[in-house]
């Protein structure tokens, strides 16, 4: 069933991360939902050779991507897309956009940043990589970054169908576990996992914990002297099926975000798809319209203090339908391009109530 008809029969060249399943969500959603046709390129190789070159001979990294996008554009030469999608575009050449734009004559190019100019810079960039000027629609998941650009327009990121089926069948009265931490290393995120065992501890309260990572780097930390427990840490990755069955069974999801980004991380939007508590860090998040302080505490790491009766109230929590992946399609395919007054979205930054709309149409003019 097509869910609107903008995009039927339209074809889309989409590259991007090739981050765990949702690069696969969002091509099914867009052929199966949406009429799309779609044809996906990881934005670097992802074989073993790439780990290589990039771990004992960096200088060559970018002639290898030279070498990936050649390749990319031998096989989509003869074809007619009408849409460009990239998100990210890590070493992206610029003459690559510049051909893909040259043979697809009225393309709509868009740009997806769901990692901050700090953390993966795509703002300035030398010139034989600066291809965000080539782009109709500029858009980013990190507040920080529209705040400082104005090049840019906000868009969150977003969970997935099961986190919306989830949230359709959440009983908030019964669970398992009180709170639930999950993530992949990074040091403040360990830091963060020792301060919710002692916190979960003294209140007596419940905790699954999934906290994963890859055993080279525990090893190289070792070796650098960094102290890590390898009891709190797991070496496998927990499967997508698991994930959503421990979410289930918990009240309250644990985000520990990372510095680098202000962005909310998909913990926080799959706790707001499910109707679950969430705990972060991001002090930006208390500037979305979404924010609600009986649903999302935001704590200092360093002193984790909870509102009185946050984990123990059992009351209903709204699900959020703005953040599921119809939503963000509609968002960057359809309202993008469409004028602005008219253009439905989400305010990031509610200080004066205006501030993205006014961003955005300023961009526009």
């Amino acid at each position: 069933m097509i869910t609107r008809p903008e995009l039927q029969h339209k074809n889309i060249l989409y590259i991007g991360v090739k981050f765990y399943y949702y690069h696969q969500q969002l091509i099914e959603k867009l052929e199966d939902n949406y009429g799309a046709k779609v044809d996906y390129f990881p934005e670097r190789d992802t074989s073993i050779i790439y780990g290589i070159i990039n771990r004992l001979n960096p200088s060559r990294l970018e002639a290898y991507q030279e070498l990936h996008y050649k390749k990319i554009l031998t096989q989509i030469t003869n074809k007619k897309f009408d849409y460009f999608l990239v998100i990210r575009g890590f070493k992206m050449p610029l003459w690559f956009v510049k051909k893909i734009k040259s043979l697809n004559p009225g393309l709509k190019l868009i740009n997806y940043q769901w990692d901050s100019n700090t953390n993966s810079p795509f703002i300035n960039l030398t010139p034989a990589y600066n291809i965000l000027p080539e782009f109709d629609v500029k858009l980013t998941f990190d507040y920080k970054d529209v705040e400082d650009h104005a090049q840019l327009n906000y868009s969150p990121t977003f969970y997935t169908d099961e986190i919306k089926e989830l949230g359709e069948k959440t009983n908030n009265g019964n669970f398992k576990y009180d709170l639930f931490y999950f993530g992949s290393y990074l040091p403040e995120r360990y830091k963060g996992l020792l301060k919710f065992m002692e916190f979960a501890k003294k209140h007596n309260y419940s905790v699954k914990f999934h906290f994963y990572m890859p055993i080279r780097y525990f090893i190289i930390e070792r070796l650098k002297g960094v102290k890590i427990d390898w009891k709190l840490i797991k070496f496998g990755k927990m499967s997508r099926t698991n994930y959503i069955n421990n979410l289930s069974m918990s009240k309250t999801i644990i985000d520990v975000s990372n510095t680098k980004q202000s962005g909310m991380a998909m913990r926080v939007l799959d706790a707001l798809g499910s109707g679950k508590k969430v705990i972060t860090t991001n002090k930006w998040v208390a500037k979305d319209d979404i924010y609600n302080p009986k649903q999302i505490a935001i704590i200092d790491i360093e002193n984790i203090e909870l509102p009185d009766g946050f984990i123990e109230d059992n009351s209903y929590l709204p699900r959020s339908a703005e953040f599921n992946l119809n939503r963000w399609i509609e968002r960057v395919f359809i309202e993008s391009f469409e004028d602005t007054i008219t253009r439905l979205g989400i305010n990031p930054i509610s200080n004066d109530g205006q501030t993205a709309l006014k961003q955005s149409m300023t961009n526009t003019l």
